[in-house]
Formats: C-alpha cells, structure tokens, sequence
C-alpha cells in the first residue's frame, strides 16, 4: 500500500512539473518591424483601398495604455494621490510607475474641465410677452479643478461654497488625446507579467537591422517593438499595432455612412483616367495593422495593415495591405510590398519561475 501511495505522489509530482514546463513553453517572443517605402512610379499595379475600418475590438492593445493613457492610470502614478472613497476599487493599490509630470497633470486638468464643461446643460430662457423684456438667466457657471494632493474635484457652486467629490467612474475611463507622432522604437518596462506585456528597450533583438533600414534611402522606419505572449494551440491570438503620425479626419464625415459600391464605382471611374481621389480615412494613423498569430504546426502569421500616402495620386490615400506567412521558430521572415515591408521572428520564451508561479 505504502508503494502505491508513493507511485501516486510521484506520478502526480510528474504531472505537476509537466505541466509547468508546458506553461513556460507555452511562451514566444514575437519582434515586429514595419517600413514603408517611398513611391516607384514605374509600377503600374494599382493598389487596394480599405473598404472597412480595422475590427480592433476583441484584439489585443498593448500600445495604448503608454499612447493615450486613461485618468486613472495615471492617477495612480502620483504619489499623493490617497484613495478617494467612491473609487477605493480603481485607485486602490498605486502601481509603481514615475511620478506624473506637471505637464501631463495640466493635461489631465484640461481633460477633465473639458468634459465638465461639456455635461453642463444649455441655459434655458423663458419666452416672454413682447411687450415684456426679461434679462435671461444667467448660466450655472462653475469652476473645476483637480486637486492632486487627494486626487478630489473640487468644484465651487453658485454660492461660493467649495464641494470636494471623488472623481467619478466615466472620469477616470477619460484617455489623454493621441499624441502628433508615436516612436518608431515602441518598448514597455519589460517587467514579467502573467499576461501579455512589451519588453524593454534592451530586449530588442533586431537593432541592427532597424538601424539600416533607417538609413536606406526610400525607406521610413514606422514600428520597431517586440512583445511576449502565451500562445494557446488551435487558437488566434490577435493584437492592434500602429505607429507614424496621427492625422484628425478632415476629408470625411465620421457618421457618415460609407457607401461601398459607390466608393467601388468612383475608384474604378478614377482607374480609367489615370487617377485616383479616393479618400478613405478608416484610420487616424499613419501605419495602422491587424496581427493574427495560430500556434499549430506551425505559425500562422495573418496581417492586416493599413498604410497612409500621399505622394503617388494615382493610388488611394489609403493602401490596403495584407500578408500571411508560415512561420518557423527563430528565423527572421519578410514580408515584401512595394510600398511595405514588413519583418517579423518568433521564438520561444521561457518567463522566469516567479511568472510561472503567479500563473499557476
């Protein structure tokens, strides 16, 4: 009896570390480059145009939270901020991060003045006989401020009187606006978490390739960042990278309702004359893309990129690009366009114990 349990103990030790190595190698590290090229005016393809925004909702964002960061992370990030009493849940335990600087609490303050400001009702006049002439009322006009020593709105009524109140849950959802530019060499802090998490500047493998092709000439580096991630055998993992300048929709109407076969009839009719004007600006980015990874036998590279340009007339305003690879373990892949190129390696990683033991 003794030697069973001891059989059992042992097979079930087995299992255990069997299933922890089978964690840890469920681990890659995936490094991406994304180039475009200057115009060739000697090819005469004529290129797509998207027809749809990028479905970004259920894909994976690492970017965002270091590109337009809500309020409350970056509450989180000042250290006098104490635990407001309707907000404990979201601002209770600061993540430990730089403090704040002045300018981006300025930022912080406009954003939160400006949405106050925003929800403040339309002054209401009383219609008055005519030979009757009433002064409207004036509008409730109050000033806000953030007080970041106890991270509480301060507000000062018609009175005069100061009311301080936590900030509300639809506040602290409010992200800063997209900045003008987004760093070609895009990296996190590179701390091990037990979910997908960007790695540190230090942790790129691919410098020297980026270093030359910014120094080619025609090419403009546009996304240089690397990522770990578990893969799940048999299932997608999809993630949302974009980079290069952000540009405000000017040419159309965002509840406007695109009308594809018009759009498809207006870019034929541009085709016949050597032209083309059409515009459609699904994404504010310069670079903006769709990267979908399937762990079987091999990987599955699927991607969707969406690239901005404005020196060839003859094409879209917007390029439709997409790339699907197979790819092996540790070789660096490319993906040519003649206006993209696109490089891409994965390879296993194995977190540290400390990961691996969170997991579990």
């Amino acid at each position: 009896m003794k030697h069973l349990r001891l059989t059992s103990l042992g097979l079930a030790l087995v299992g255990l570390f069997a299933s922890t190595t089978a964690l840890a190698n469920s681990w890659y590290e995936i490094e991406l480059i994304a180039f475009s090229r200057s115009t060739n005016n000697s090819l005469k393809e004529q290129f797509e145009a998207p027809v749809a925004a990028l479905k970004t909702s259920n894909a994976m964002d690492l970017m965002r939270p270091l590109v337009q960061p809500a309020v409350a992370d970056l509450i989180k990030a000042i250290p006098a901020c104490t635990r407001p009493a309707q907000a404990g849940a979201t601002l209770s335990t600061p993540a430990p991060a730089q403090p704040v600087s002045a300018t981006v609490q300025q930022q912080i303050q406009q954003l939160l003045t400006e949405h106050q400001q925003n929800k403040q009702p339309e002054p209401v006049v009383a219609e008055a006989p005519l030979d009757v002439q009433l002064e409207p009322e004036p509008a409730a006009t109050s000033l806000f401020q953030l007080n970041f020593q106890n991270c509480q709105m301060e507000q000062w009524d018609m009175d005069g009187q100061l009311i301080s109140r936590p900030l509300s849950a639809e506040e602290l959802a409010l992200q800063l606006p997209a900045p003008a530019q987004i760093p070609a060499t895009f990296t996190g802090d590179g701390l091990a978490r037990d979910t997908a998490y960007l790695v540190g500047p230090n942790d790129l493998q691919l410098k020297n390739l980026a270093y030359q092709l910014q120094r080619e000439a025609g090419k403009q580096l546009l996304l240089h960042t690397a990522w770990r991630q578990p893969l799940v055998s048999g299932r997608n993992s999809r993630s949302h990278w974009y980079a290069g300048s952000y540009h405000t929709d000017e040419n159309t109407d965002a509840g406007q309702t695109v009308d594809l076969m018009q759009q498809v009839q207006q870019q034929l009719a541009a085709v016949q004359q050597g032209q083309s004007s059409l515009q459609l600006w699904f994404s504010p980015w310069q670079f903006d893309s769709l990267v979908q990874l399937r762990l079987g036998r091999f990987i599955q590279f699927d991607g969707t990129f969406y690239l901005r340009q404005s020196e060839d007339t003859k094409q879209p305003a917007q390029l439709a690009i997409k790339q699907s690879a197979r790819l092996t373990l540790g070789q660096i892949h490319y993906l040519d366009h003649p206006r993209l190129g696109v490089i891409i390696q994965v390879k296993r990683f194995t977190p540290p114990e400390s990961a691996v033991a969170t997991t579990l």
